[in-house]
């Protein structure tokens, strides 16, 4: 099966929630006066099995247009960043983080659990996540747990800049929680100058 051909199933489905398919980006969307949530379906296809994995996500857009002034992206990425994405396991905890699919049967099975899914925690999720205030306090939250490596940079950056956006009273504590945490960790020269500057620019927006 197509990965077009799997997506045009759900279809129907997500627009009934709100969402529309982008075929260029291979993802649904759903826009918000200050953002955006969209959900990927991934479908790889083998001889054998095959893998089906969904993952949720949320953007939010002043986040996305101040973290990228101070890190290294590609043209326009700015534009399509996502501030958090989660996997299903991670939200209803019901669901493996994918499918492992080795005909049609257990192909309808894990779309019918899906959209279950969808219906009973994941638009929940994505609702209260549009939230800056709920995103914020997810990421804070996770501030203290190791990251990916390769992860750590972009979360430090996008937990501070909700925080002080949108709940300055634990501004200074966030800053200095993450501070610590990227001298710690190592990073290069270059990491730690961009994010110093970027604290900088935090400190003094209004």
């Amino acid at each position: 099966m197509r990965k077009i051909d799997l997506v045009s199933i759900h279809d129907l489905f997500f627009k009934d929630f709100g969402f529309k398919f982008i075929e260029s980006l291979m993802l649904f969307e759903k826009d918000f006066p200050h953002g955006k949530q969209v959900i990927f379906v991934h479908y790889t296809d083998y001889s054998d099995q095959s893998f089906l994995e969904y993952n949720l996500g949320v953007r939010i857009d002043k986040v996305e247009m101040i973290i990228h002034k101070f890190l290294p992206t590609l043209k326009d990425y700015a534009e399509r960043s996502i501030t958090m994405i989660q996997t299903l396991n991670k939200i209803g905890k019901k669901l493996p983080k994918r499918f492992t699919i080795e005909n049609d049967w257990e192909l309808s099975e894990a779309i019918m659990k899906t959209e279950s899914f969808f219906v009973t925690d994941g638009f929940k999720w994505l609702d209260e996540m549009i939230n800056p205030l709920n995103l914020e306090r997810a990421f804070v939250e996770q501030r203290n747990n190791s990251f990916k490596t390769q992860n750590f940079v972009y979360n430090a950056f996008r937990a501070t800049a909700l925080c002080k956006i949108y709940n300055p009273k634990d501004y200074p504590e966030v800053r200095k929680s993450f501070l610590m945490q990227i001298r710690e960790k190592d990073m290069t020269p270059f990491t730690l100058a961009s994010f110093l500057q970027f604290l900088d620019y935090l400190d003094n927006l209004d």
